[in-house]
């Protein structure tokens, strides 16, 4: 026997005759083409699995023989393969802080009570850690589950999952045709003051039915369901069932089938929903249908249905790609990677795991960070929008539970953990050095300080020819694409009643001088009359004089003439007063013109540097370009089409606003002075702006952005 299969601590175990606990329930499992073993303990509702070396051990625990004789008679049969005195040893310790097995002479009952006095207390404490969600366990549902089970026993199978992909598909056809109006203000309607009773009726029974449905799929395929209550999760009640007994079948399609209940549910749910909020009329139906389009369908997107956060979706994730636990996993497999790499931990030994599933850890576990941030995050400055303080209150809680208390039991790991003791020195260097490093950085190191945006190549106002008035077109002096100078007609309109407008009216003020004329010398007292009379004739005289002089469009620069459609269908078509004709295009671009957000105002305003131009599909050939023109006052109108989201550009616009030009916040207009590189550009082309502010610290940088967000999140 090798030296390396024994223990100095053997003594104390060898003696034990441990056997597991009567009530465990034990299955065998396939993961990725191997051999598990899960034991499923019941009253805790805990999942344990082990290899078929560890089985080897555990399943020679009969409370009859010895741990050493279990031993010794597995490395004479196995040899080499058979586990060592000190895997012997942690694999006993797992098993009794675990409560899986038990040792010859304790008494069953007395052992029990301790363990659900314990059990008991665990719930106290997780709930008073995380006040946020807290679970009250109230009934148990399995004897009601039983007798419910025929009327829903149809749906539990292939017709069942037919049927919901019908009314899923006939929801999803309808959502998409009523598109706008169902998402139009969607985070304002459902946070209204009106809507919250309505919402808080119908969340709670939505997911009652959307864990009703866990319970059913797990007794239709032989689980049992023994507890049921209500979860206060941000101290909103929410009903949940205890259905961890399905994580024991060996079926992978099984255990997916429960973990998807819910989402099954909530889903068809949201289908019917909102099939009848697009049929019904205003009121307290439409109302909510749409809370529970909302409910089942938006929150099932983003969080029940998302494998990146651990509700539903994660447990159906994990099993049809066969690994369990796969966030604890791929937390623990980063660990172990930065232990063993990073402070050369050569000792310690990592969890046994396939390629496949350590392809899995690597990718898993920063992308389900991440995501969890931007939602936890992403909801918290959503409600805080209506409601500061519960917005407040979600944000720093999140980041605390993702962030703060991570890296402080990781703080703590390194500078206690016995594991690393041989290597604390290395270790505690490379993490409390690095962060020390890493915040020296932040704030003393100077990087480079930008702001990026885009704007168009812009037309000059005079380069536009507008229609002074309305007529129909009668001469186009100019040929499309001939040069023009300032001042050149290009247009002639004509407008047949204007001539006979003219011509009245040039009678009438014939005739009020007339009678002006007899008024002074017959009867003076009609004297000021006959002049007011003659006063507004010649004005409309002149109105309509003015509207005949601007029938004919003259250049306002040099350039080039461009119509707005080919000269056969102008001839003889009616324009009216203010339509766009046609452009001159000036011989070069001469001025961009560029849109910044309210957040990068104050750097482009007061540190500005330099600035860089990029013309869009040219991001290889960057020009300096001068600013010539700043507007002081914001806009809410977008400067040209393609700056807006629908364009291709940055800036979102209001999609109440049915001509799509007015921001839905505020920015400011600068003009700049484009160089001879970009002379050539077309009018309207988008362009890609960097000023440049010099540099400063990443810290500041990040603070100035958190300052930003505060005050326009939350107004402090």
């Amino acid at each position: 026997m090798a030296e390396g299969f024994l223990s100095t601590l053997w003594y104390r175990v060898a003696p034990l005759r441990p056997r597991l606990r009567a009530h465990v329930r034990i299955t065998r499992h396939r993961y990725r083409g191997q051999a598990w073993y899960v034991l499923h303990d019941p009253s805790s509702g805990r999942i344990h699995r082990f290899t078929p070396a560890a089985w080897m051990i555990v399943g020679g625990f009969d409370g009859e023989r010895t741990v050493d004789e279990v031993w010794q008679k597995l490395a004479a049969s196995h040899d080499a393969a058979a586990p060592g005195q000190d895997e012997v040893i942690r694999l006993l310790s797992q098993l009794h802080q675990n409560d899986l097995i038990q040792y010859r002479g304790s008494p069953d009952v007395a052992d029990l009570l301790d363990r659900q006095e314990r059990n008991a207390r665990q719930i106290v404490k997780q709930n008073l850690t995380n006040p946020m969600s807290f679970r009250l366990p109230l009934w148990d549902p399995d004897a009601f589950l039983t007798r419910t089970m025929p009327f829903v026993r149809w749906l539990t199978g292939w017709f069942g999952l037919a049927l919901w992909f019908c009314v899923v598909l006939a929801g999803l056809v309808t959502a998409g045709i009523h598109w706008e109006p169902l998402t139009n203000d969607v985070a304002d309607s459902l946070l209204a003051a009106e809507n919250l009773l309505i919402a808080a009726l119908t969340y709670p029974c939505l997911k009652a039915l959307h864990e009703l449905t866990h319970g059913w799929l797990t007794k239709a395929r032989g689980g049992a369901v023994r507890e049921m209550g209500v979860m206060f999760l941000v101290f909103f009640p929410v009903p949940y069932v205890d259905a961890s007994a399905a994580a024991a079948f060996p079926s992978k399609w099984h255990r997916a089938a429960v973990a998807a209940g819910g989402i099954f549910a909530e889903t068809f749910v949201a289908a019917i929903a909102v099939m009848v909020w697009a049929a019904a009329e205003p009121g307290l139906v439409r109302a909510v249908a749409f809370n529970l389009v909302m409910i089942g369908g938006l929150s099932t997107l983003i969080v029940n249905g998302n494998p990146l956060l651990k509700f539903d979706g994660y447990y159906v994730f994990s099993d049809v790609i066969e690994v369990p636990n796969l966030a604890q996993r791929a937390n623990k497999w980063w660990g172990h990677v930065v232990q063993r790499r990073l402070f050369n931990a050569r000792q310690l030994r990592a969890d046994p795991s396939t390629v496949g599933e350590r392809v899995w850890f690597a990718l898993y576990a920063p992308a389900a960070f991440v995501y969890r941030m931007v939602v936890m995050v992403g909801i918290a400055l959503v409600v805080a929008q209506s409601y500061f303080l519960l917005g407040v209150l979600l944000a720093l809680w999140s980041v605390f539970t993702s962030l703060v208390k991570p890296v402080a039991k990781a703080l703590h790991h390194v500078a206690t953990s016995s594991s690393l003791r041989k290597v604390r020195k290395r270790a505690g260097w490379i993490t409390f050095g690095g962060i020390g490093v890493l915040l020296a950085a932040m704030a003393f190191v100077p990087l480079p300080l930008r702001t990026d945006t885009e704007g168009v190549i812009w037309l000059p106002e005079a380069a536009t020819l507008r229609a002074g008035a309305g007529g129909f077109v009668a001469e186009l002096p100019v040929a499309e694409g001939a040069g023009v100078v300032s001042g050149q007609t290009v247009a002639v309109l004509t407008d047949p009643g204007l001539g006979a407008r003219i011509a009245a009216l040039q009678a009438a003020v014939t005739e009020a001088e007339t009678r002006l004329q007899q008024a002074s010398v017959t009867e003076r007292a009609k004297l000021e009359a006959a002049r007011v009379e003659l006063a507004e004739a010649q004005a409309k005289l002149a109105r309509e004089q003015d509207r005949l002089a601007r029938q004919h469009l003259t250049a306002g620069l040099a350039g080039r003439f461009r119509p707005v459609m080919a000269e056969g269908d102008l001839a003889g078509r009616w324009i009216a007063e203010g339509d766009v004709l046609g452009h001159i295009l000036p011989p070069r671009a001469d001025v961009a013109r560029v849109l910044v957000s309210q957040a990068d105002i104050a750097l482009v305003r007061d540190h500005l540097t330099g600035v860089e131009v990029k013309l869009a599909g040219h991001l290889e050939s960057p020009f300096q370009a001068q600013m010539i023109r700043a507007v002081p006052q914001a806009t809410s109108d977008l400067p040209a089409p393609a700056l807006g989201h629908a364009g291709g550009g940055p800036f979102l616009t209001d999609p109440t606003d049915p001509e799509g030009k007015r921001l839905l916040q505020q920015g400011f207009v600068f003009d700049l002075a484009l160089p001879e590189g970009l002379a050539d550009a077309p009018f309207g082309a988008r362009v890609l702006v960097r000023f440049d502010h010099g540099t400063e610290p990443a810290g500041a940088q990040i603070w100035r952005r958190v300052r930003q967000l505060f005050l326009s999140r939350f107004n402090a």
